[in-house]
C-alpha cells in the first residue's frame, strides 16, 4: 500500500453500525425507517414484510439478521442470557454467520443500521462483533411509558398483560445496562414524534453520521412517512399522571421514571451514578423474577412424564410401567442428570436457595441445558419422559421449566413406607424430598405409588389410567379443614410426620380425591419441615 493510501485509510471516518434498540412498540420501526431516511443502509432489502393490522408502515427488520437472532434463541432461551454467552461454544456457528454477514456488508459501506427487538438480549455479543470486524457501535435506545407498551402489545400480539409487562422490563434494562456509555444516546418516545427532526440531528450530530444539507426535504419525507392515525396506544400521559399512578409495580415506575431523567439530563446518562443503578435494578429484577424464558405462547402437543423417587430401582419399576404403555423413558442417560448433580451439589452445600433456586440467575446456564433437553424430546415424541432418583434433587427446576414450555407434564410420585426408615439423617432427608416434591407437582395431573405396590397389577392398571389421563383446566377440589388440623406439633418429630406423610399418600395413591388433604398437608407444613436442619433435628432428639 502507498504512503497516500495509508494516510487517507487512517483519516477515514470509521464505520458505524447503527443499533435501535429499546423495548418493541417503542417507535422502534419509526426510528430504523426515520435513520434509513438519512441515507443510511439497513442492510438489506430483504426485509420483513409490513403487517396490516400491526404494523402497516412496515417493520424495517433485516431478515438475514433475524434469522441469526432466531438461531441464537432456539440455544440461549432467557433473558438475561447466562454470563459469558457471547464465548459460550453453544453459539459458535450464529457468532460466525453474524460476524461474515457484518465483515460483507462493511466491505464496501459505511453504515448500517439494524432493528430488531431480539437484538436488545445480545448486546454484548453484537458489541464483540462489531469490535471483532473494526466497526464503531452507534447505540440508539427507544424509552416509552411501560402502560402504552403493554396496551399495543394486547392490541397487536393479544399478549398476557404481566409477561408483556416483563418484556418492556428486561428489555428496557438490558438497553440501558449493557449499550456502549460512550456510544449510545437515549430518545424518548415523545421525542421522537415531536420534535422527530430535531431528535434526528442530535443523533447525527453526536455520532457524526450523515446528514442532509436539505432539511426541508428531509422533513418533508418525514411527514409523508410518519401517520398519526397508527399511533393508537399512544395515551399522551404525562410524567406527572405516570408518577401518580397506583397500578404500575413500584420497579417498573422506578425503571422509567430514572430513564426520563436519564433522557433529559444525557450528563447523567453517562454517568456512574445512573449505571450503578441500572446494575442494581437488574439484580432486583432477577431476584424477584428470574432470566425471562424467551417464548411467551409456547405449546408442545406432546406428553412429558416425570417419575419421582428416592431409590433408582423403584423409579426404574415405574419406567418399565410406563414404557410398557409406548411412554419413551429414558433413566440416569438423560442429558437432565448432570444438571441435576451439579444443581443438587449446590443446593446441599447452600449455595442455592431450595425455594428461589429455579428463578436463580447463577443456574441460568443449567436451566437453559435443560429447556433446550425437555424442549428438544418433547417436541420428537408424542410420549416420553425422565425416570431419575436425581429428579428429586430438582424437581422445583423440573416444573418450573416445564411450565415455561407449556409441556402436558404428567408427575409419578414414588412414595417409601418412610416409618420404616430408622436413621434420623436419612429420615429428615427422605421427607424433605417427598415434600418437596409434592409441593412442586401440586398442580395435576399427578400419580402417587407406594413403592411397596410398585409390581402390583393394580398399580400397572392405575399408571396405564395415568397415562390417558388429558389436562383439564377444571379448578381441582380443595381440602376444607382448617389448617390446625395439619399443623405440626414444634420442635418437628420427623417419625410423626413419617406417620402422618405416609398415611396421606397411601390414600392418594388409591383415590385420586383424597390429593387434596395430602396438598393441604404439605402446603400447611412445607416451610417448616424444609428449614429443619440435620444438626437442629439432632438436638431435638439428644434434648
Amino acid at each position: 500500500m502507498s504512503l497516500w493510501q495509508r494516510l487517507f485509510n487512517h483519516h477515514q471516518q470509521p464505520k458505524q453500525a447503527v443499533l435501535i434498540l429499546g423495548s418493541g412498540r417503542s417507535g422502534t420501526s419509526v426510528m430504523t425507517k426515520c435513520i434509513n431516511l438519512m441515507g443510511i443502509s439497513l442492510g438489506t432489502d430483504n426485509l420483513l414484510a409490513p403487517s396490516k393490522k400491526i404494523n402497516p408502515k412496515g417493520y424495517f427488520e433485516n431478515k438475514d439478521v433475524i434469522k441469526i437472532h432466531k438461531s441464537l434463541g432456539s440455544r440461549v432461551r432467557y433473558r438475561p442470557a447466562f454470563k459469558g454467552y457471547y464465548d459460550s461454544p453453544k453459539i459458535k456457528k450464529d457468532r460466525a454467520d453474524l460476524t461474515n454477514y457484518l465483515k460483507n456488508f462493511f466491505e464496501n459501506e459505511q453504515y448500517l443500521a439494524i432493528k430488531d427487538p431480539r437484538m436488545n438480549d445480545y448486546i454484548e455479543l453484537w458489541q464483540h462483533v462489531l469490535a471483532d470486524v473494526d466497526v464503531l457501535p452507534a447505540e440508539i435506545v427507544l424509552l416509552r411509558n411501560p402502560m402504552d407498551v403493554v396496551h399495543s402489545n394486547e392490541r397487536a400480539w393479544h399478549r398476557d398483560t404481566t409477561l408483556a409487562m416483563r418484556q418492556w422490563q428486561v428489555r428496557t434494562l438490558l438497553s440501558l445496562r449493557d449499550s456502549d456509555r460512550t456510544h449510545r444516546i437515549l430518545v424518548t418516545y415523545e421525542d421522537l414524534f415531536g420534535q422527530t427532526l430535531t431528535t434526528l440531528k442530535r443523533i447525527a450530530t453526536q455520532f457524526d453520521l450523515p446528514w442532509t444539507d436539505d432539511e426541508a426535504a428531509l422533513q418533508a419525507k418525514i411527514d409523508d412517512f410518519i401517520d398519526p392515525a397508527l399511533q393508537k396506544s399512544d395515551s399522551g400521559e404525562s410524567l406527572a399522571d405516570f408518577e401518580a399512578r397506583t397500578d404500575v409495580e413500584p420497579d417498573v415506575k422506578a425503571l422509567y421514571l430514572l430513564g426520563r431523567q436519564a433522557a433529559a439530563d444525557p450528563d447523567f446518562f453517562a454517568s456512574e451514578e445512573f449505571q450503578q443503578k441500572i446494575d442494581e435494578m437488574t439484580d432486583q429484577y432477577l431476584a424477584d423474577y428470574g432470566a425471562l424464558y424467551r417464548d411467551f405462547n409456547a405449546k408442545i402437543n406432546s406428553k412429558t412424564f416425570f417419575v419421582f423417587g428416592e431409590d433408582q430401582a423403584q423409579v426404574d419399576q415405574g419406567n418399565d410401567i410406563l414404557r410398557a404403555n409406548q411412554v419413551k423413558m429414558v433413566g440416569t442417560e438423560a442429558d437432565s442428570h448432570a444438571v441435576a448433580e451439579d444443581l443438587s451439589e449446590r443446593l446441599n452445600n447452600e449455595t442455592l436457595n431450595v425455594k428461589t433456586y429455579p428463578l436463580d440467575y447463577l443456574v441460568v446456564e443449567q436451566k437453559e441445558e435443560l429447556n433446550n433437553y425437555l424442549r428438544k424430546n418433547a417436541k420428537r415424541e408424542a410420549l416420553w419422559g425422565i425416570g431419575d432418583a436425581k429428579n428429586n434433587e430438582i424437581v422445583e427446576m423440573l416444573t418450573n421449566v416445564s411450565r415455561e414450555l407449556g409441556a402436558d407434564t404428567h408427575n409419578v410420585v414414588i412414595a417409601d413406607d418412610l416409618t420404616a426408615i430408622d436413621d434420623p439423617r436419612e429420615l429428615r432427608i427422605a421427607i424433605q424430598h417427598l415434600i418437596r416434591t409434592l409441593h412442586a407437582v401440586e398442580r395435576p395431573p399427578y400419580q402417587v405409588i407406594m413403592a411397596d405396590q410398585l409390581a402390583a397389577p393394580a398399580t400397572q392398571a392405575t399408571l396405564k389410567a395415568f397415562v390417558a389421563t388429558e389436562p383439564t383446566k377444571a379448578d381441582q377440589p380443595t381440602d376444607s379443614k382448617p389448617d390446625e388440623t395439619f399443623k405440626l406439633r414444634t420442635p418437628i418429630d420427623f417419625q410423626e410426620v413419617a406417620g402422618t406423610l405416609t398415611a396421606l399418600c397411601e390414600q392418594a395413591s388409591q383415590d385420586s380425591t383424597k390429593q387434596a388433604t395430602l396438598n393441604h398437608f404439605v402446603s400447611v407444613n412445607y416451610d417448616e419441615i424444609l428449614n429443619v436442619k440435620g444438626d437442629q433435628y439432632a438436638n431435638s432428639v439428644r434434648n
